[in-house]
């Protein structure tokens, strides 16, 4: 196997390997979409309320009104994306920001760009950002005219030679969108690393369901860095002052056989898309336990939600969520088939909802 396909297989597990309607515990729905996708990006609430998202799966752009039920797709999806393509262009959307006011951004996963469109649905213009760290997209962003990009490329190798690439740490960068300029803002635990195999060749990699930590922006600035070793979360003032959360007390659970069988049939399955032998000899390296949270998003409030790993695929998800303080407030429960897509105003909570056909649509909820 090659070795861009092994990382390209890998990527997802490195990086921390993520992502029935009515009510639970925690959430009570609002309104349902009565529309079908095949996989939901995030969801990102517009000024009037509807939202915006992307079909990772169609590879398609839409925002929608949840009271009418209307849905627009905006844009055209191309197969192919030259260098100057127009705004309205994109091959892969993946991800939605709201940068402020009345513009959004689109990230094109496979174009490695950012567009910008009004919340009407017209495209404004691509959004010009300082490539660093390698060509990879930028995903998180403030409303004050920064993007925020963890260097995985220290990580993943094409660094200049001689240059280490088990770092103790990873670093964040901020990208100052008018000027380019960059700076650290913030460090990540590096992975735990083991050896895999596909076929005869053998690599290092992150094992699998072992700690990582997440990182993201409020709107202002403010940063938020969930650590996956000690499941807390801290925090960082736009004026670079940092408060230190405190760690949550949590049940480990251990990976067992179906979780690692359940790993490498989607890496069989992935792999078709790049020609792998399906008979290929593969081998991950696992951790022992699971890592407090798999996933964790923030809250325009203040609040970080960490989503706790579940002993079986199928099963309801829980958020841990955790203040502006760093403290621990309370757990949320989901749905069956619903995890969190994504916050709005006046406490409106966005889930991504799998139909009873496998297929995914947008619900609104709010706390009880």
């Amino acid at each position: 196997m090659k070795p861009a396909l092994a990382l390209c297989l890998l990527a997802p597990f490195a990086l921390g390997c993520r992502r029935a309607a009515g009510e639970a515990n925690g959430l009570t729905l609002e309104q349902l979409l009565p529309a079908k996708f095949g996989a939901l990006s995030n969801v990102v609430e517009l000024g009037d309320g509807r939202v915006a998202f992307a079909d990772t799966k169609a590879k398609l752009f839409f925002t929608a009104d949840l009271k009418t039920g209307r849905v627009d797709t905006l844009g055209t999806r191309v197969d192919s994306l030259i260098s100057n393509a127009p705004p309205e262009q994109y091959k892969f959307p993946g991800w939605v920001a709201h940068l402020g006011r009345d513009t959004i951004a689109l990230v094109d996963f496979s174009g490695i760009r950012t567009t910008l469109w009004s919340e009407s649905g017209r495209p404004l213009g691509v959004l010009p950002v300082a490539e660093v760290a390698g060509k990879t997209p930028v995903l998180v962003y403030d409303t004050v005219g920064y993007g925020y990009k963890v260097d995985y490329q220290s990580i993943l190798g094409g660094a200049e030679p001689g240059h280490t690439v088990r770092p103790d740490s990873v670093a964040v960068l901020r990208i100052a969108l008018k000027t380019g300029r960059v700076d650290t803002v913030a460090n990540l635990a590096s992975p735990e690393y083991g050896q895999a195999m596909f076929g005869e060749q053998y690599q290092q990699a992150a094992k699998v369901f072992a700690p990582n930590d997440f990182f993201g922006v409020l709107p202002n600035g403010t940063a938020w860095l969930a650590r996956g070793h000690e499941n807390r979360v801290d925090w960082r003032d736009p004026d670079g002052g940092w408060t230190a959360g405190k760690g949550h007390e949590y049940a480990k659970q251990p990976v067992t056989q179906a979780d690692r069988d359940r790993v490498l049939a989607q890496v069989r399955e992935r792999g078709k898309q790049f020609g792998m032998p399906q008979n290929l000899p593969i081998q991950y390296p696992f951790a022992d336990t699971k890592a407090p949270f798999d996933f964790a998003l923030g809250r325009p409030n203040g609040e970080v939600w960490l989503q706790r790993p579940r002993a079986e695929e199928s099963a309801p998800l829980t958020y841990d969520v955790f203040d502006r303080r760093g403290a621990w407030v309370r757990a949320v429960p989901f749905p069956k088939g619903v995890s969190l897509a994504g916050f709005g105003a006046n406490g409106a909570i966005y889930g991504s909802i799998k139909l009873e056909d496998g297929a995914r649509t947008v619900g609104r909820y709010v706390l009880k």
